[in-house]
């Protein structure tokens, strides 16, 4: 179809952008941020980059947040600035501890390796510290209720509750932080992610 079409032409635009980024920046690592609600696919678009540009490391906001009640709060900007954006303003690698959501804490740091593309996704990235700092700051565009679906079908309806809980607080943190406006690259939700 159309739609198909034209997401690819997306994609692949996308793809020729930070090739090129890759390529004008010898001296230090590419910065690209994901954003989106619940459920867009920015893992799966993520790991598309990575595949398609041969190099990249991927950090996760899930592992940043700490637990479902403390995720999209002020305990997870400071994260992203102590772990994430202070190290790279300083010219060095992330590093930062690993949420365990079985265990409910942190498990011990982990430093990103170096490479020359970084990418940092998840809910709620693109916040106005981290995006001016991005040499690239993406956006995937989905309905909520189409998100809400994907995540209970990707990770089984035993988080339903949380989830309720999740796509409000989400939702309360976009308007707070503007998140898609910080973004300037705006893409549509592709495939499910797999389970």
């Amino acid at each position: 179809s159309s739609d198909v079409c034209s997401s690819d032409l997306m994609l692949n635009a996308l793809i020729d952008n930070i090739k090129e980024l890759l390529h004008q920046n010898k001296s230090r690592a590419v910065f690209i941020v994901i954003d989106g609600r619940a459920g867009a696919g920015k893992t799966t678009l993520a790991n598309e980059i990575v595949n398609r540009c041969g190099v990249g490391e991927i950090i996760h906001c899930d592992d940043l947040y700490d637990g479902w009640n403390d995720a999209l709060t002020p305990t997870f900007e400071r994260h992203l600035r102590e772990w994430v954006t202070q190290p790279l303003m300083n010219g060095e690698m992330p590093t930062y501890q690993k949420y365990d959501w079985e265990r409910e804490e942190f498990q011990s740091a982990i430093k990103v390796p170096s490479t020359s593309l970084i990418i940092l996704e998840g809910v709620g990235a693109a916040l106005p510290f981290v995006t001016d700092l991005a040499d690239l700051a993406i956006w995937i565009d989905i309905p909520e209720e189409v998100g809400l679906n994907r995540v209970l079908q990707r990770d089984g309806e035993v988080i339903h509750r949380e989830m309720l809980q999740w796509m409000a607080q989400q939702r309360d943190f976009f308007a707070a932080h503007h998140n898609r406006t910080n973004c300037s690259f705006h893409i549509d939700y592709g495939a499910p992610a797999q389970p």
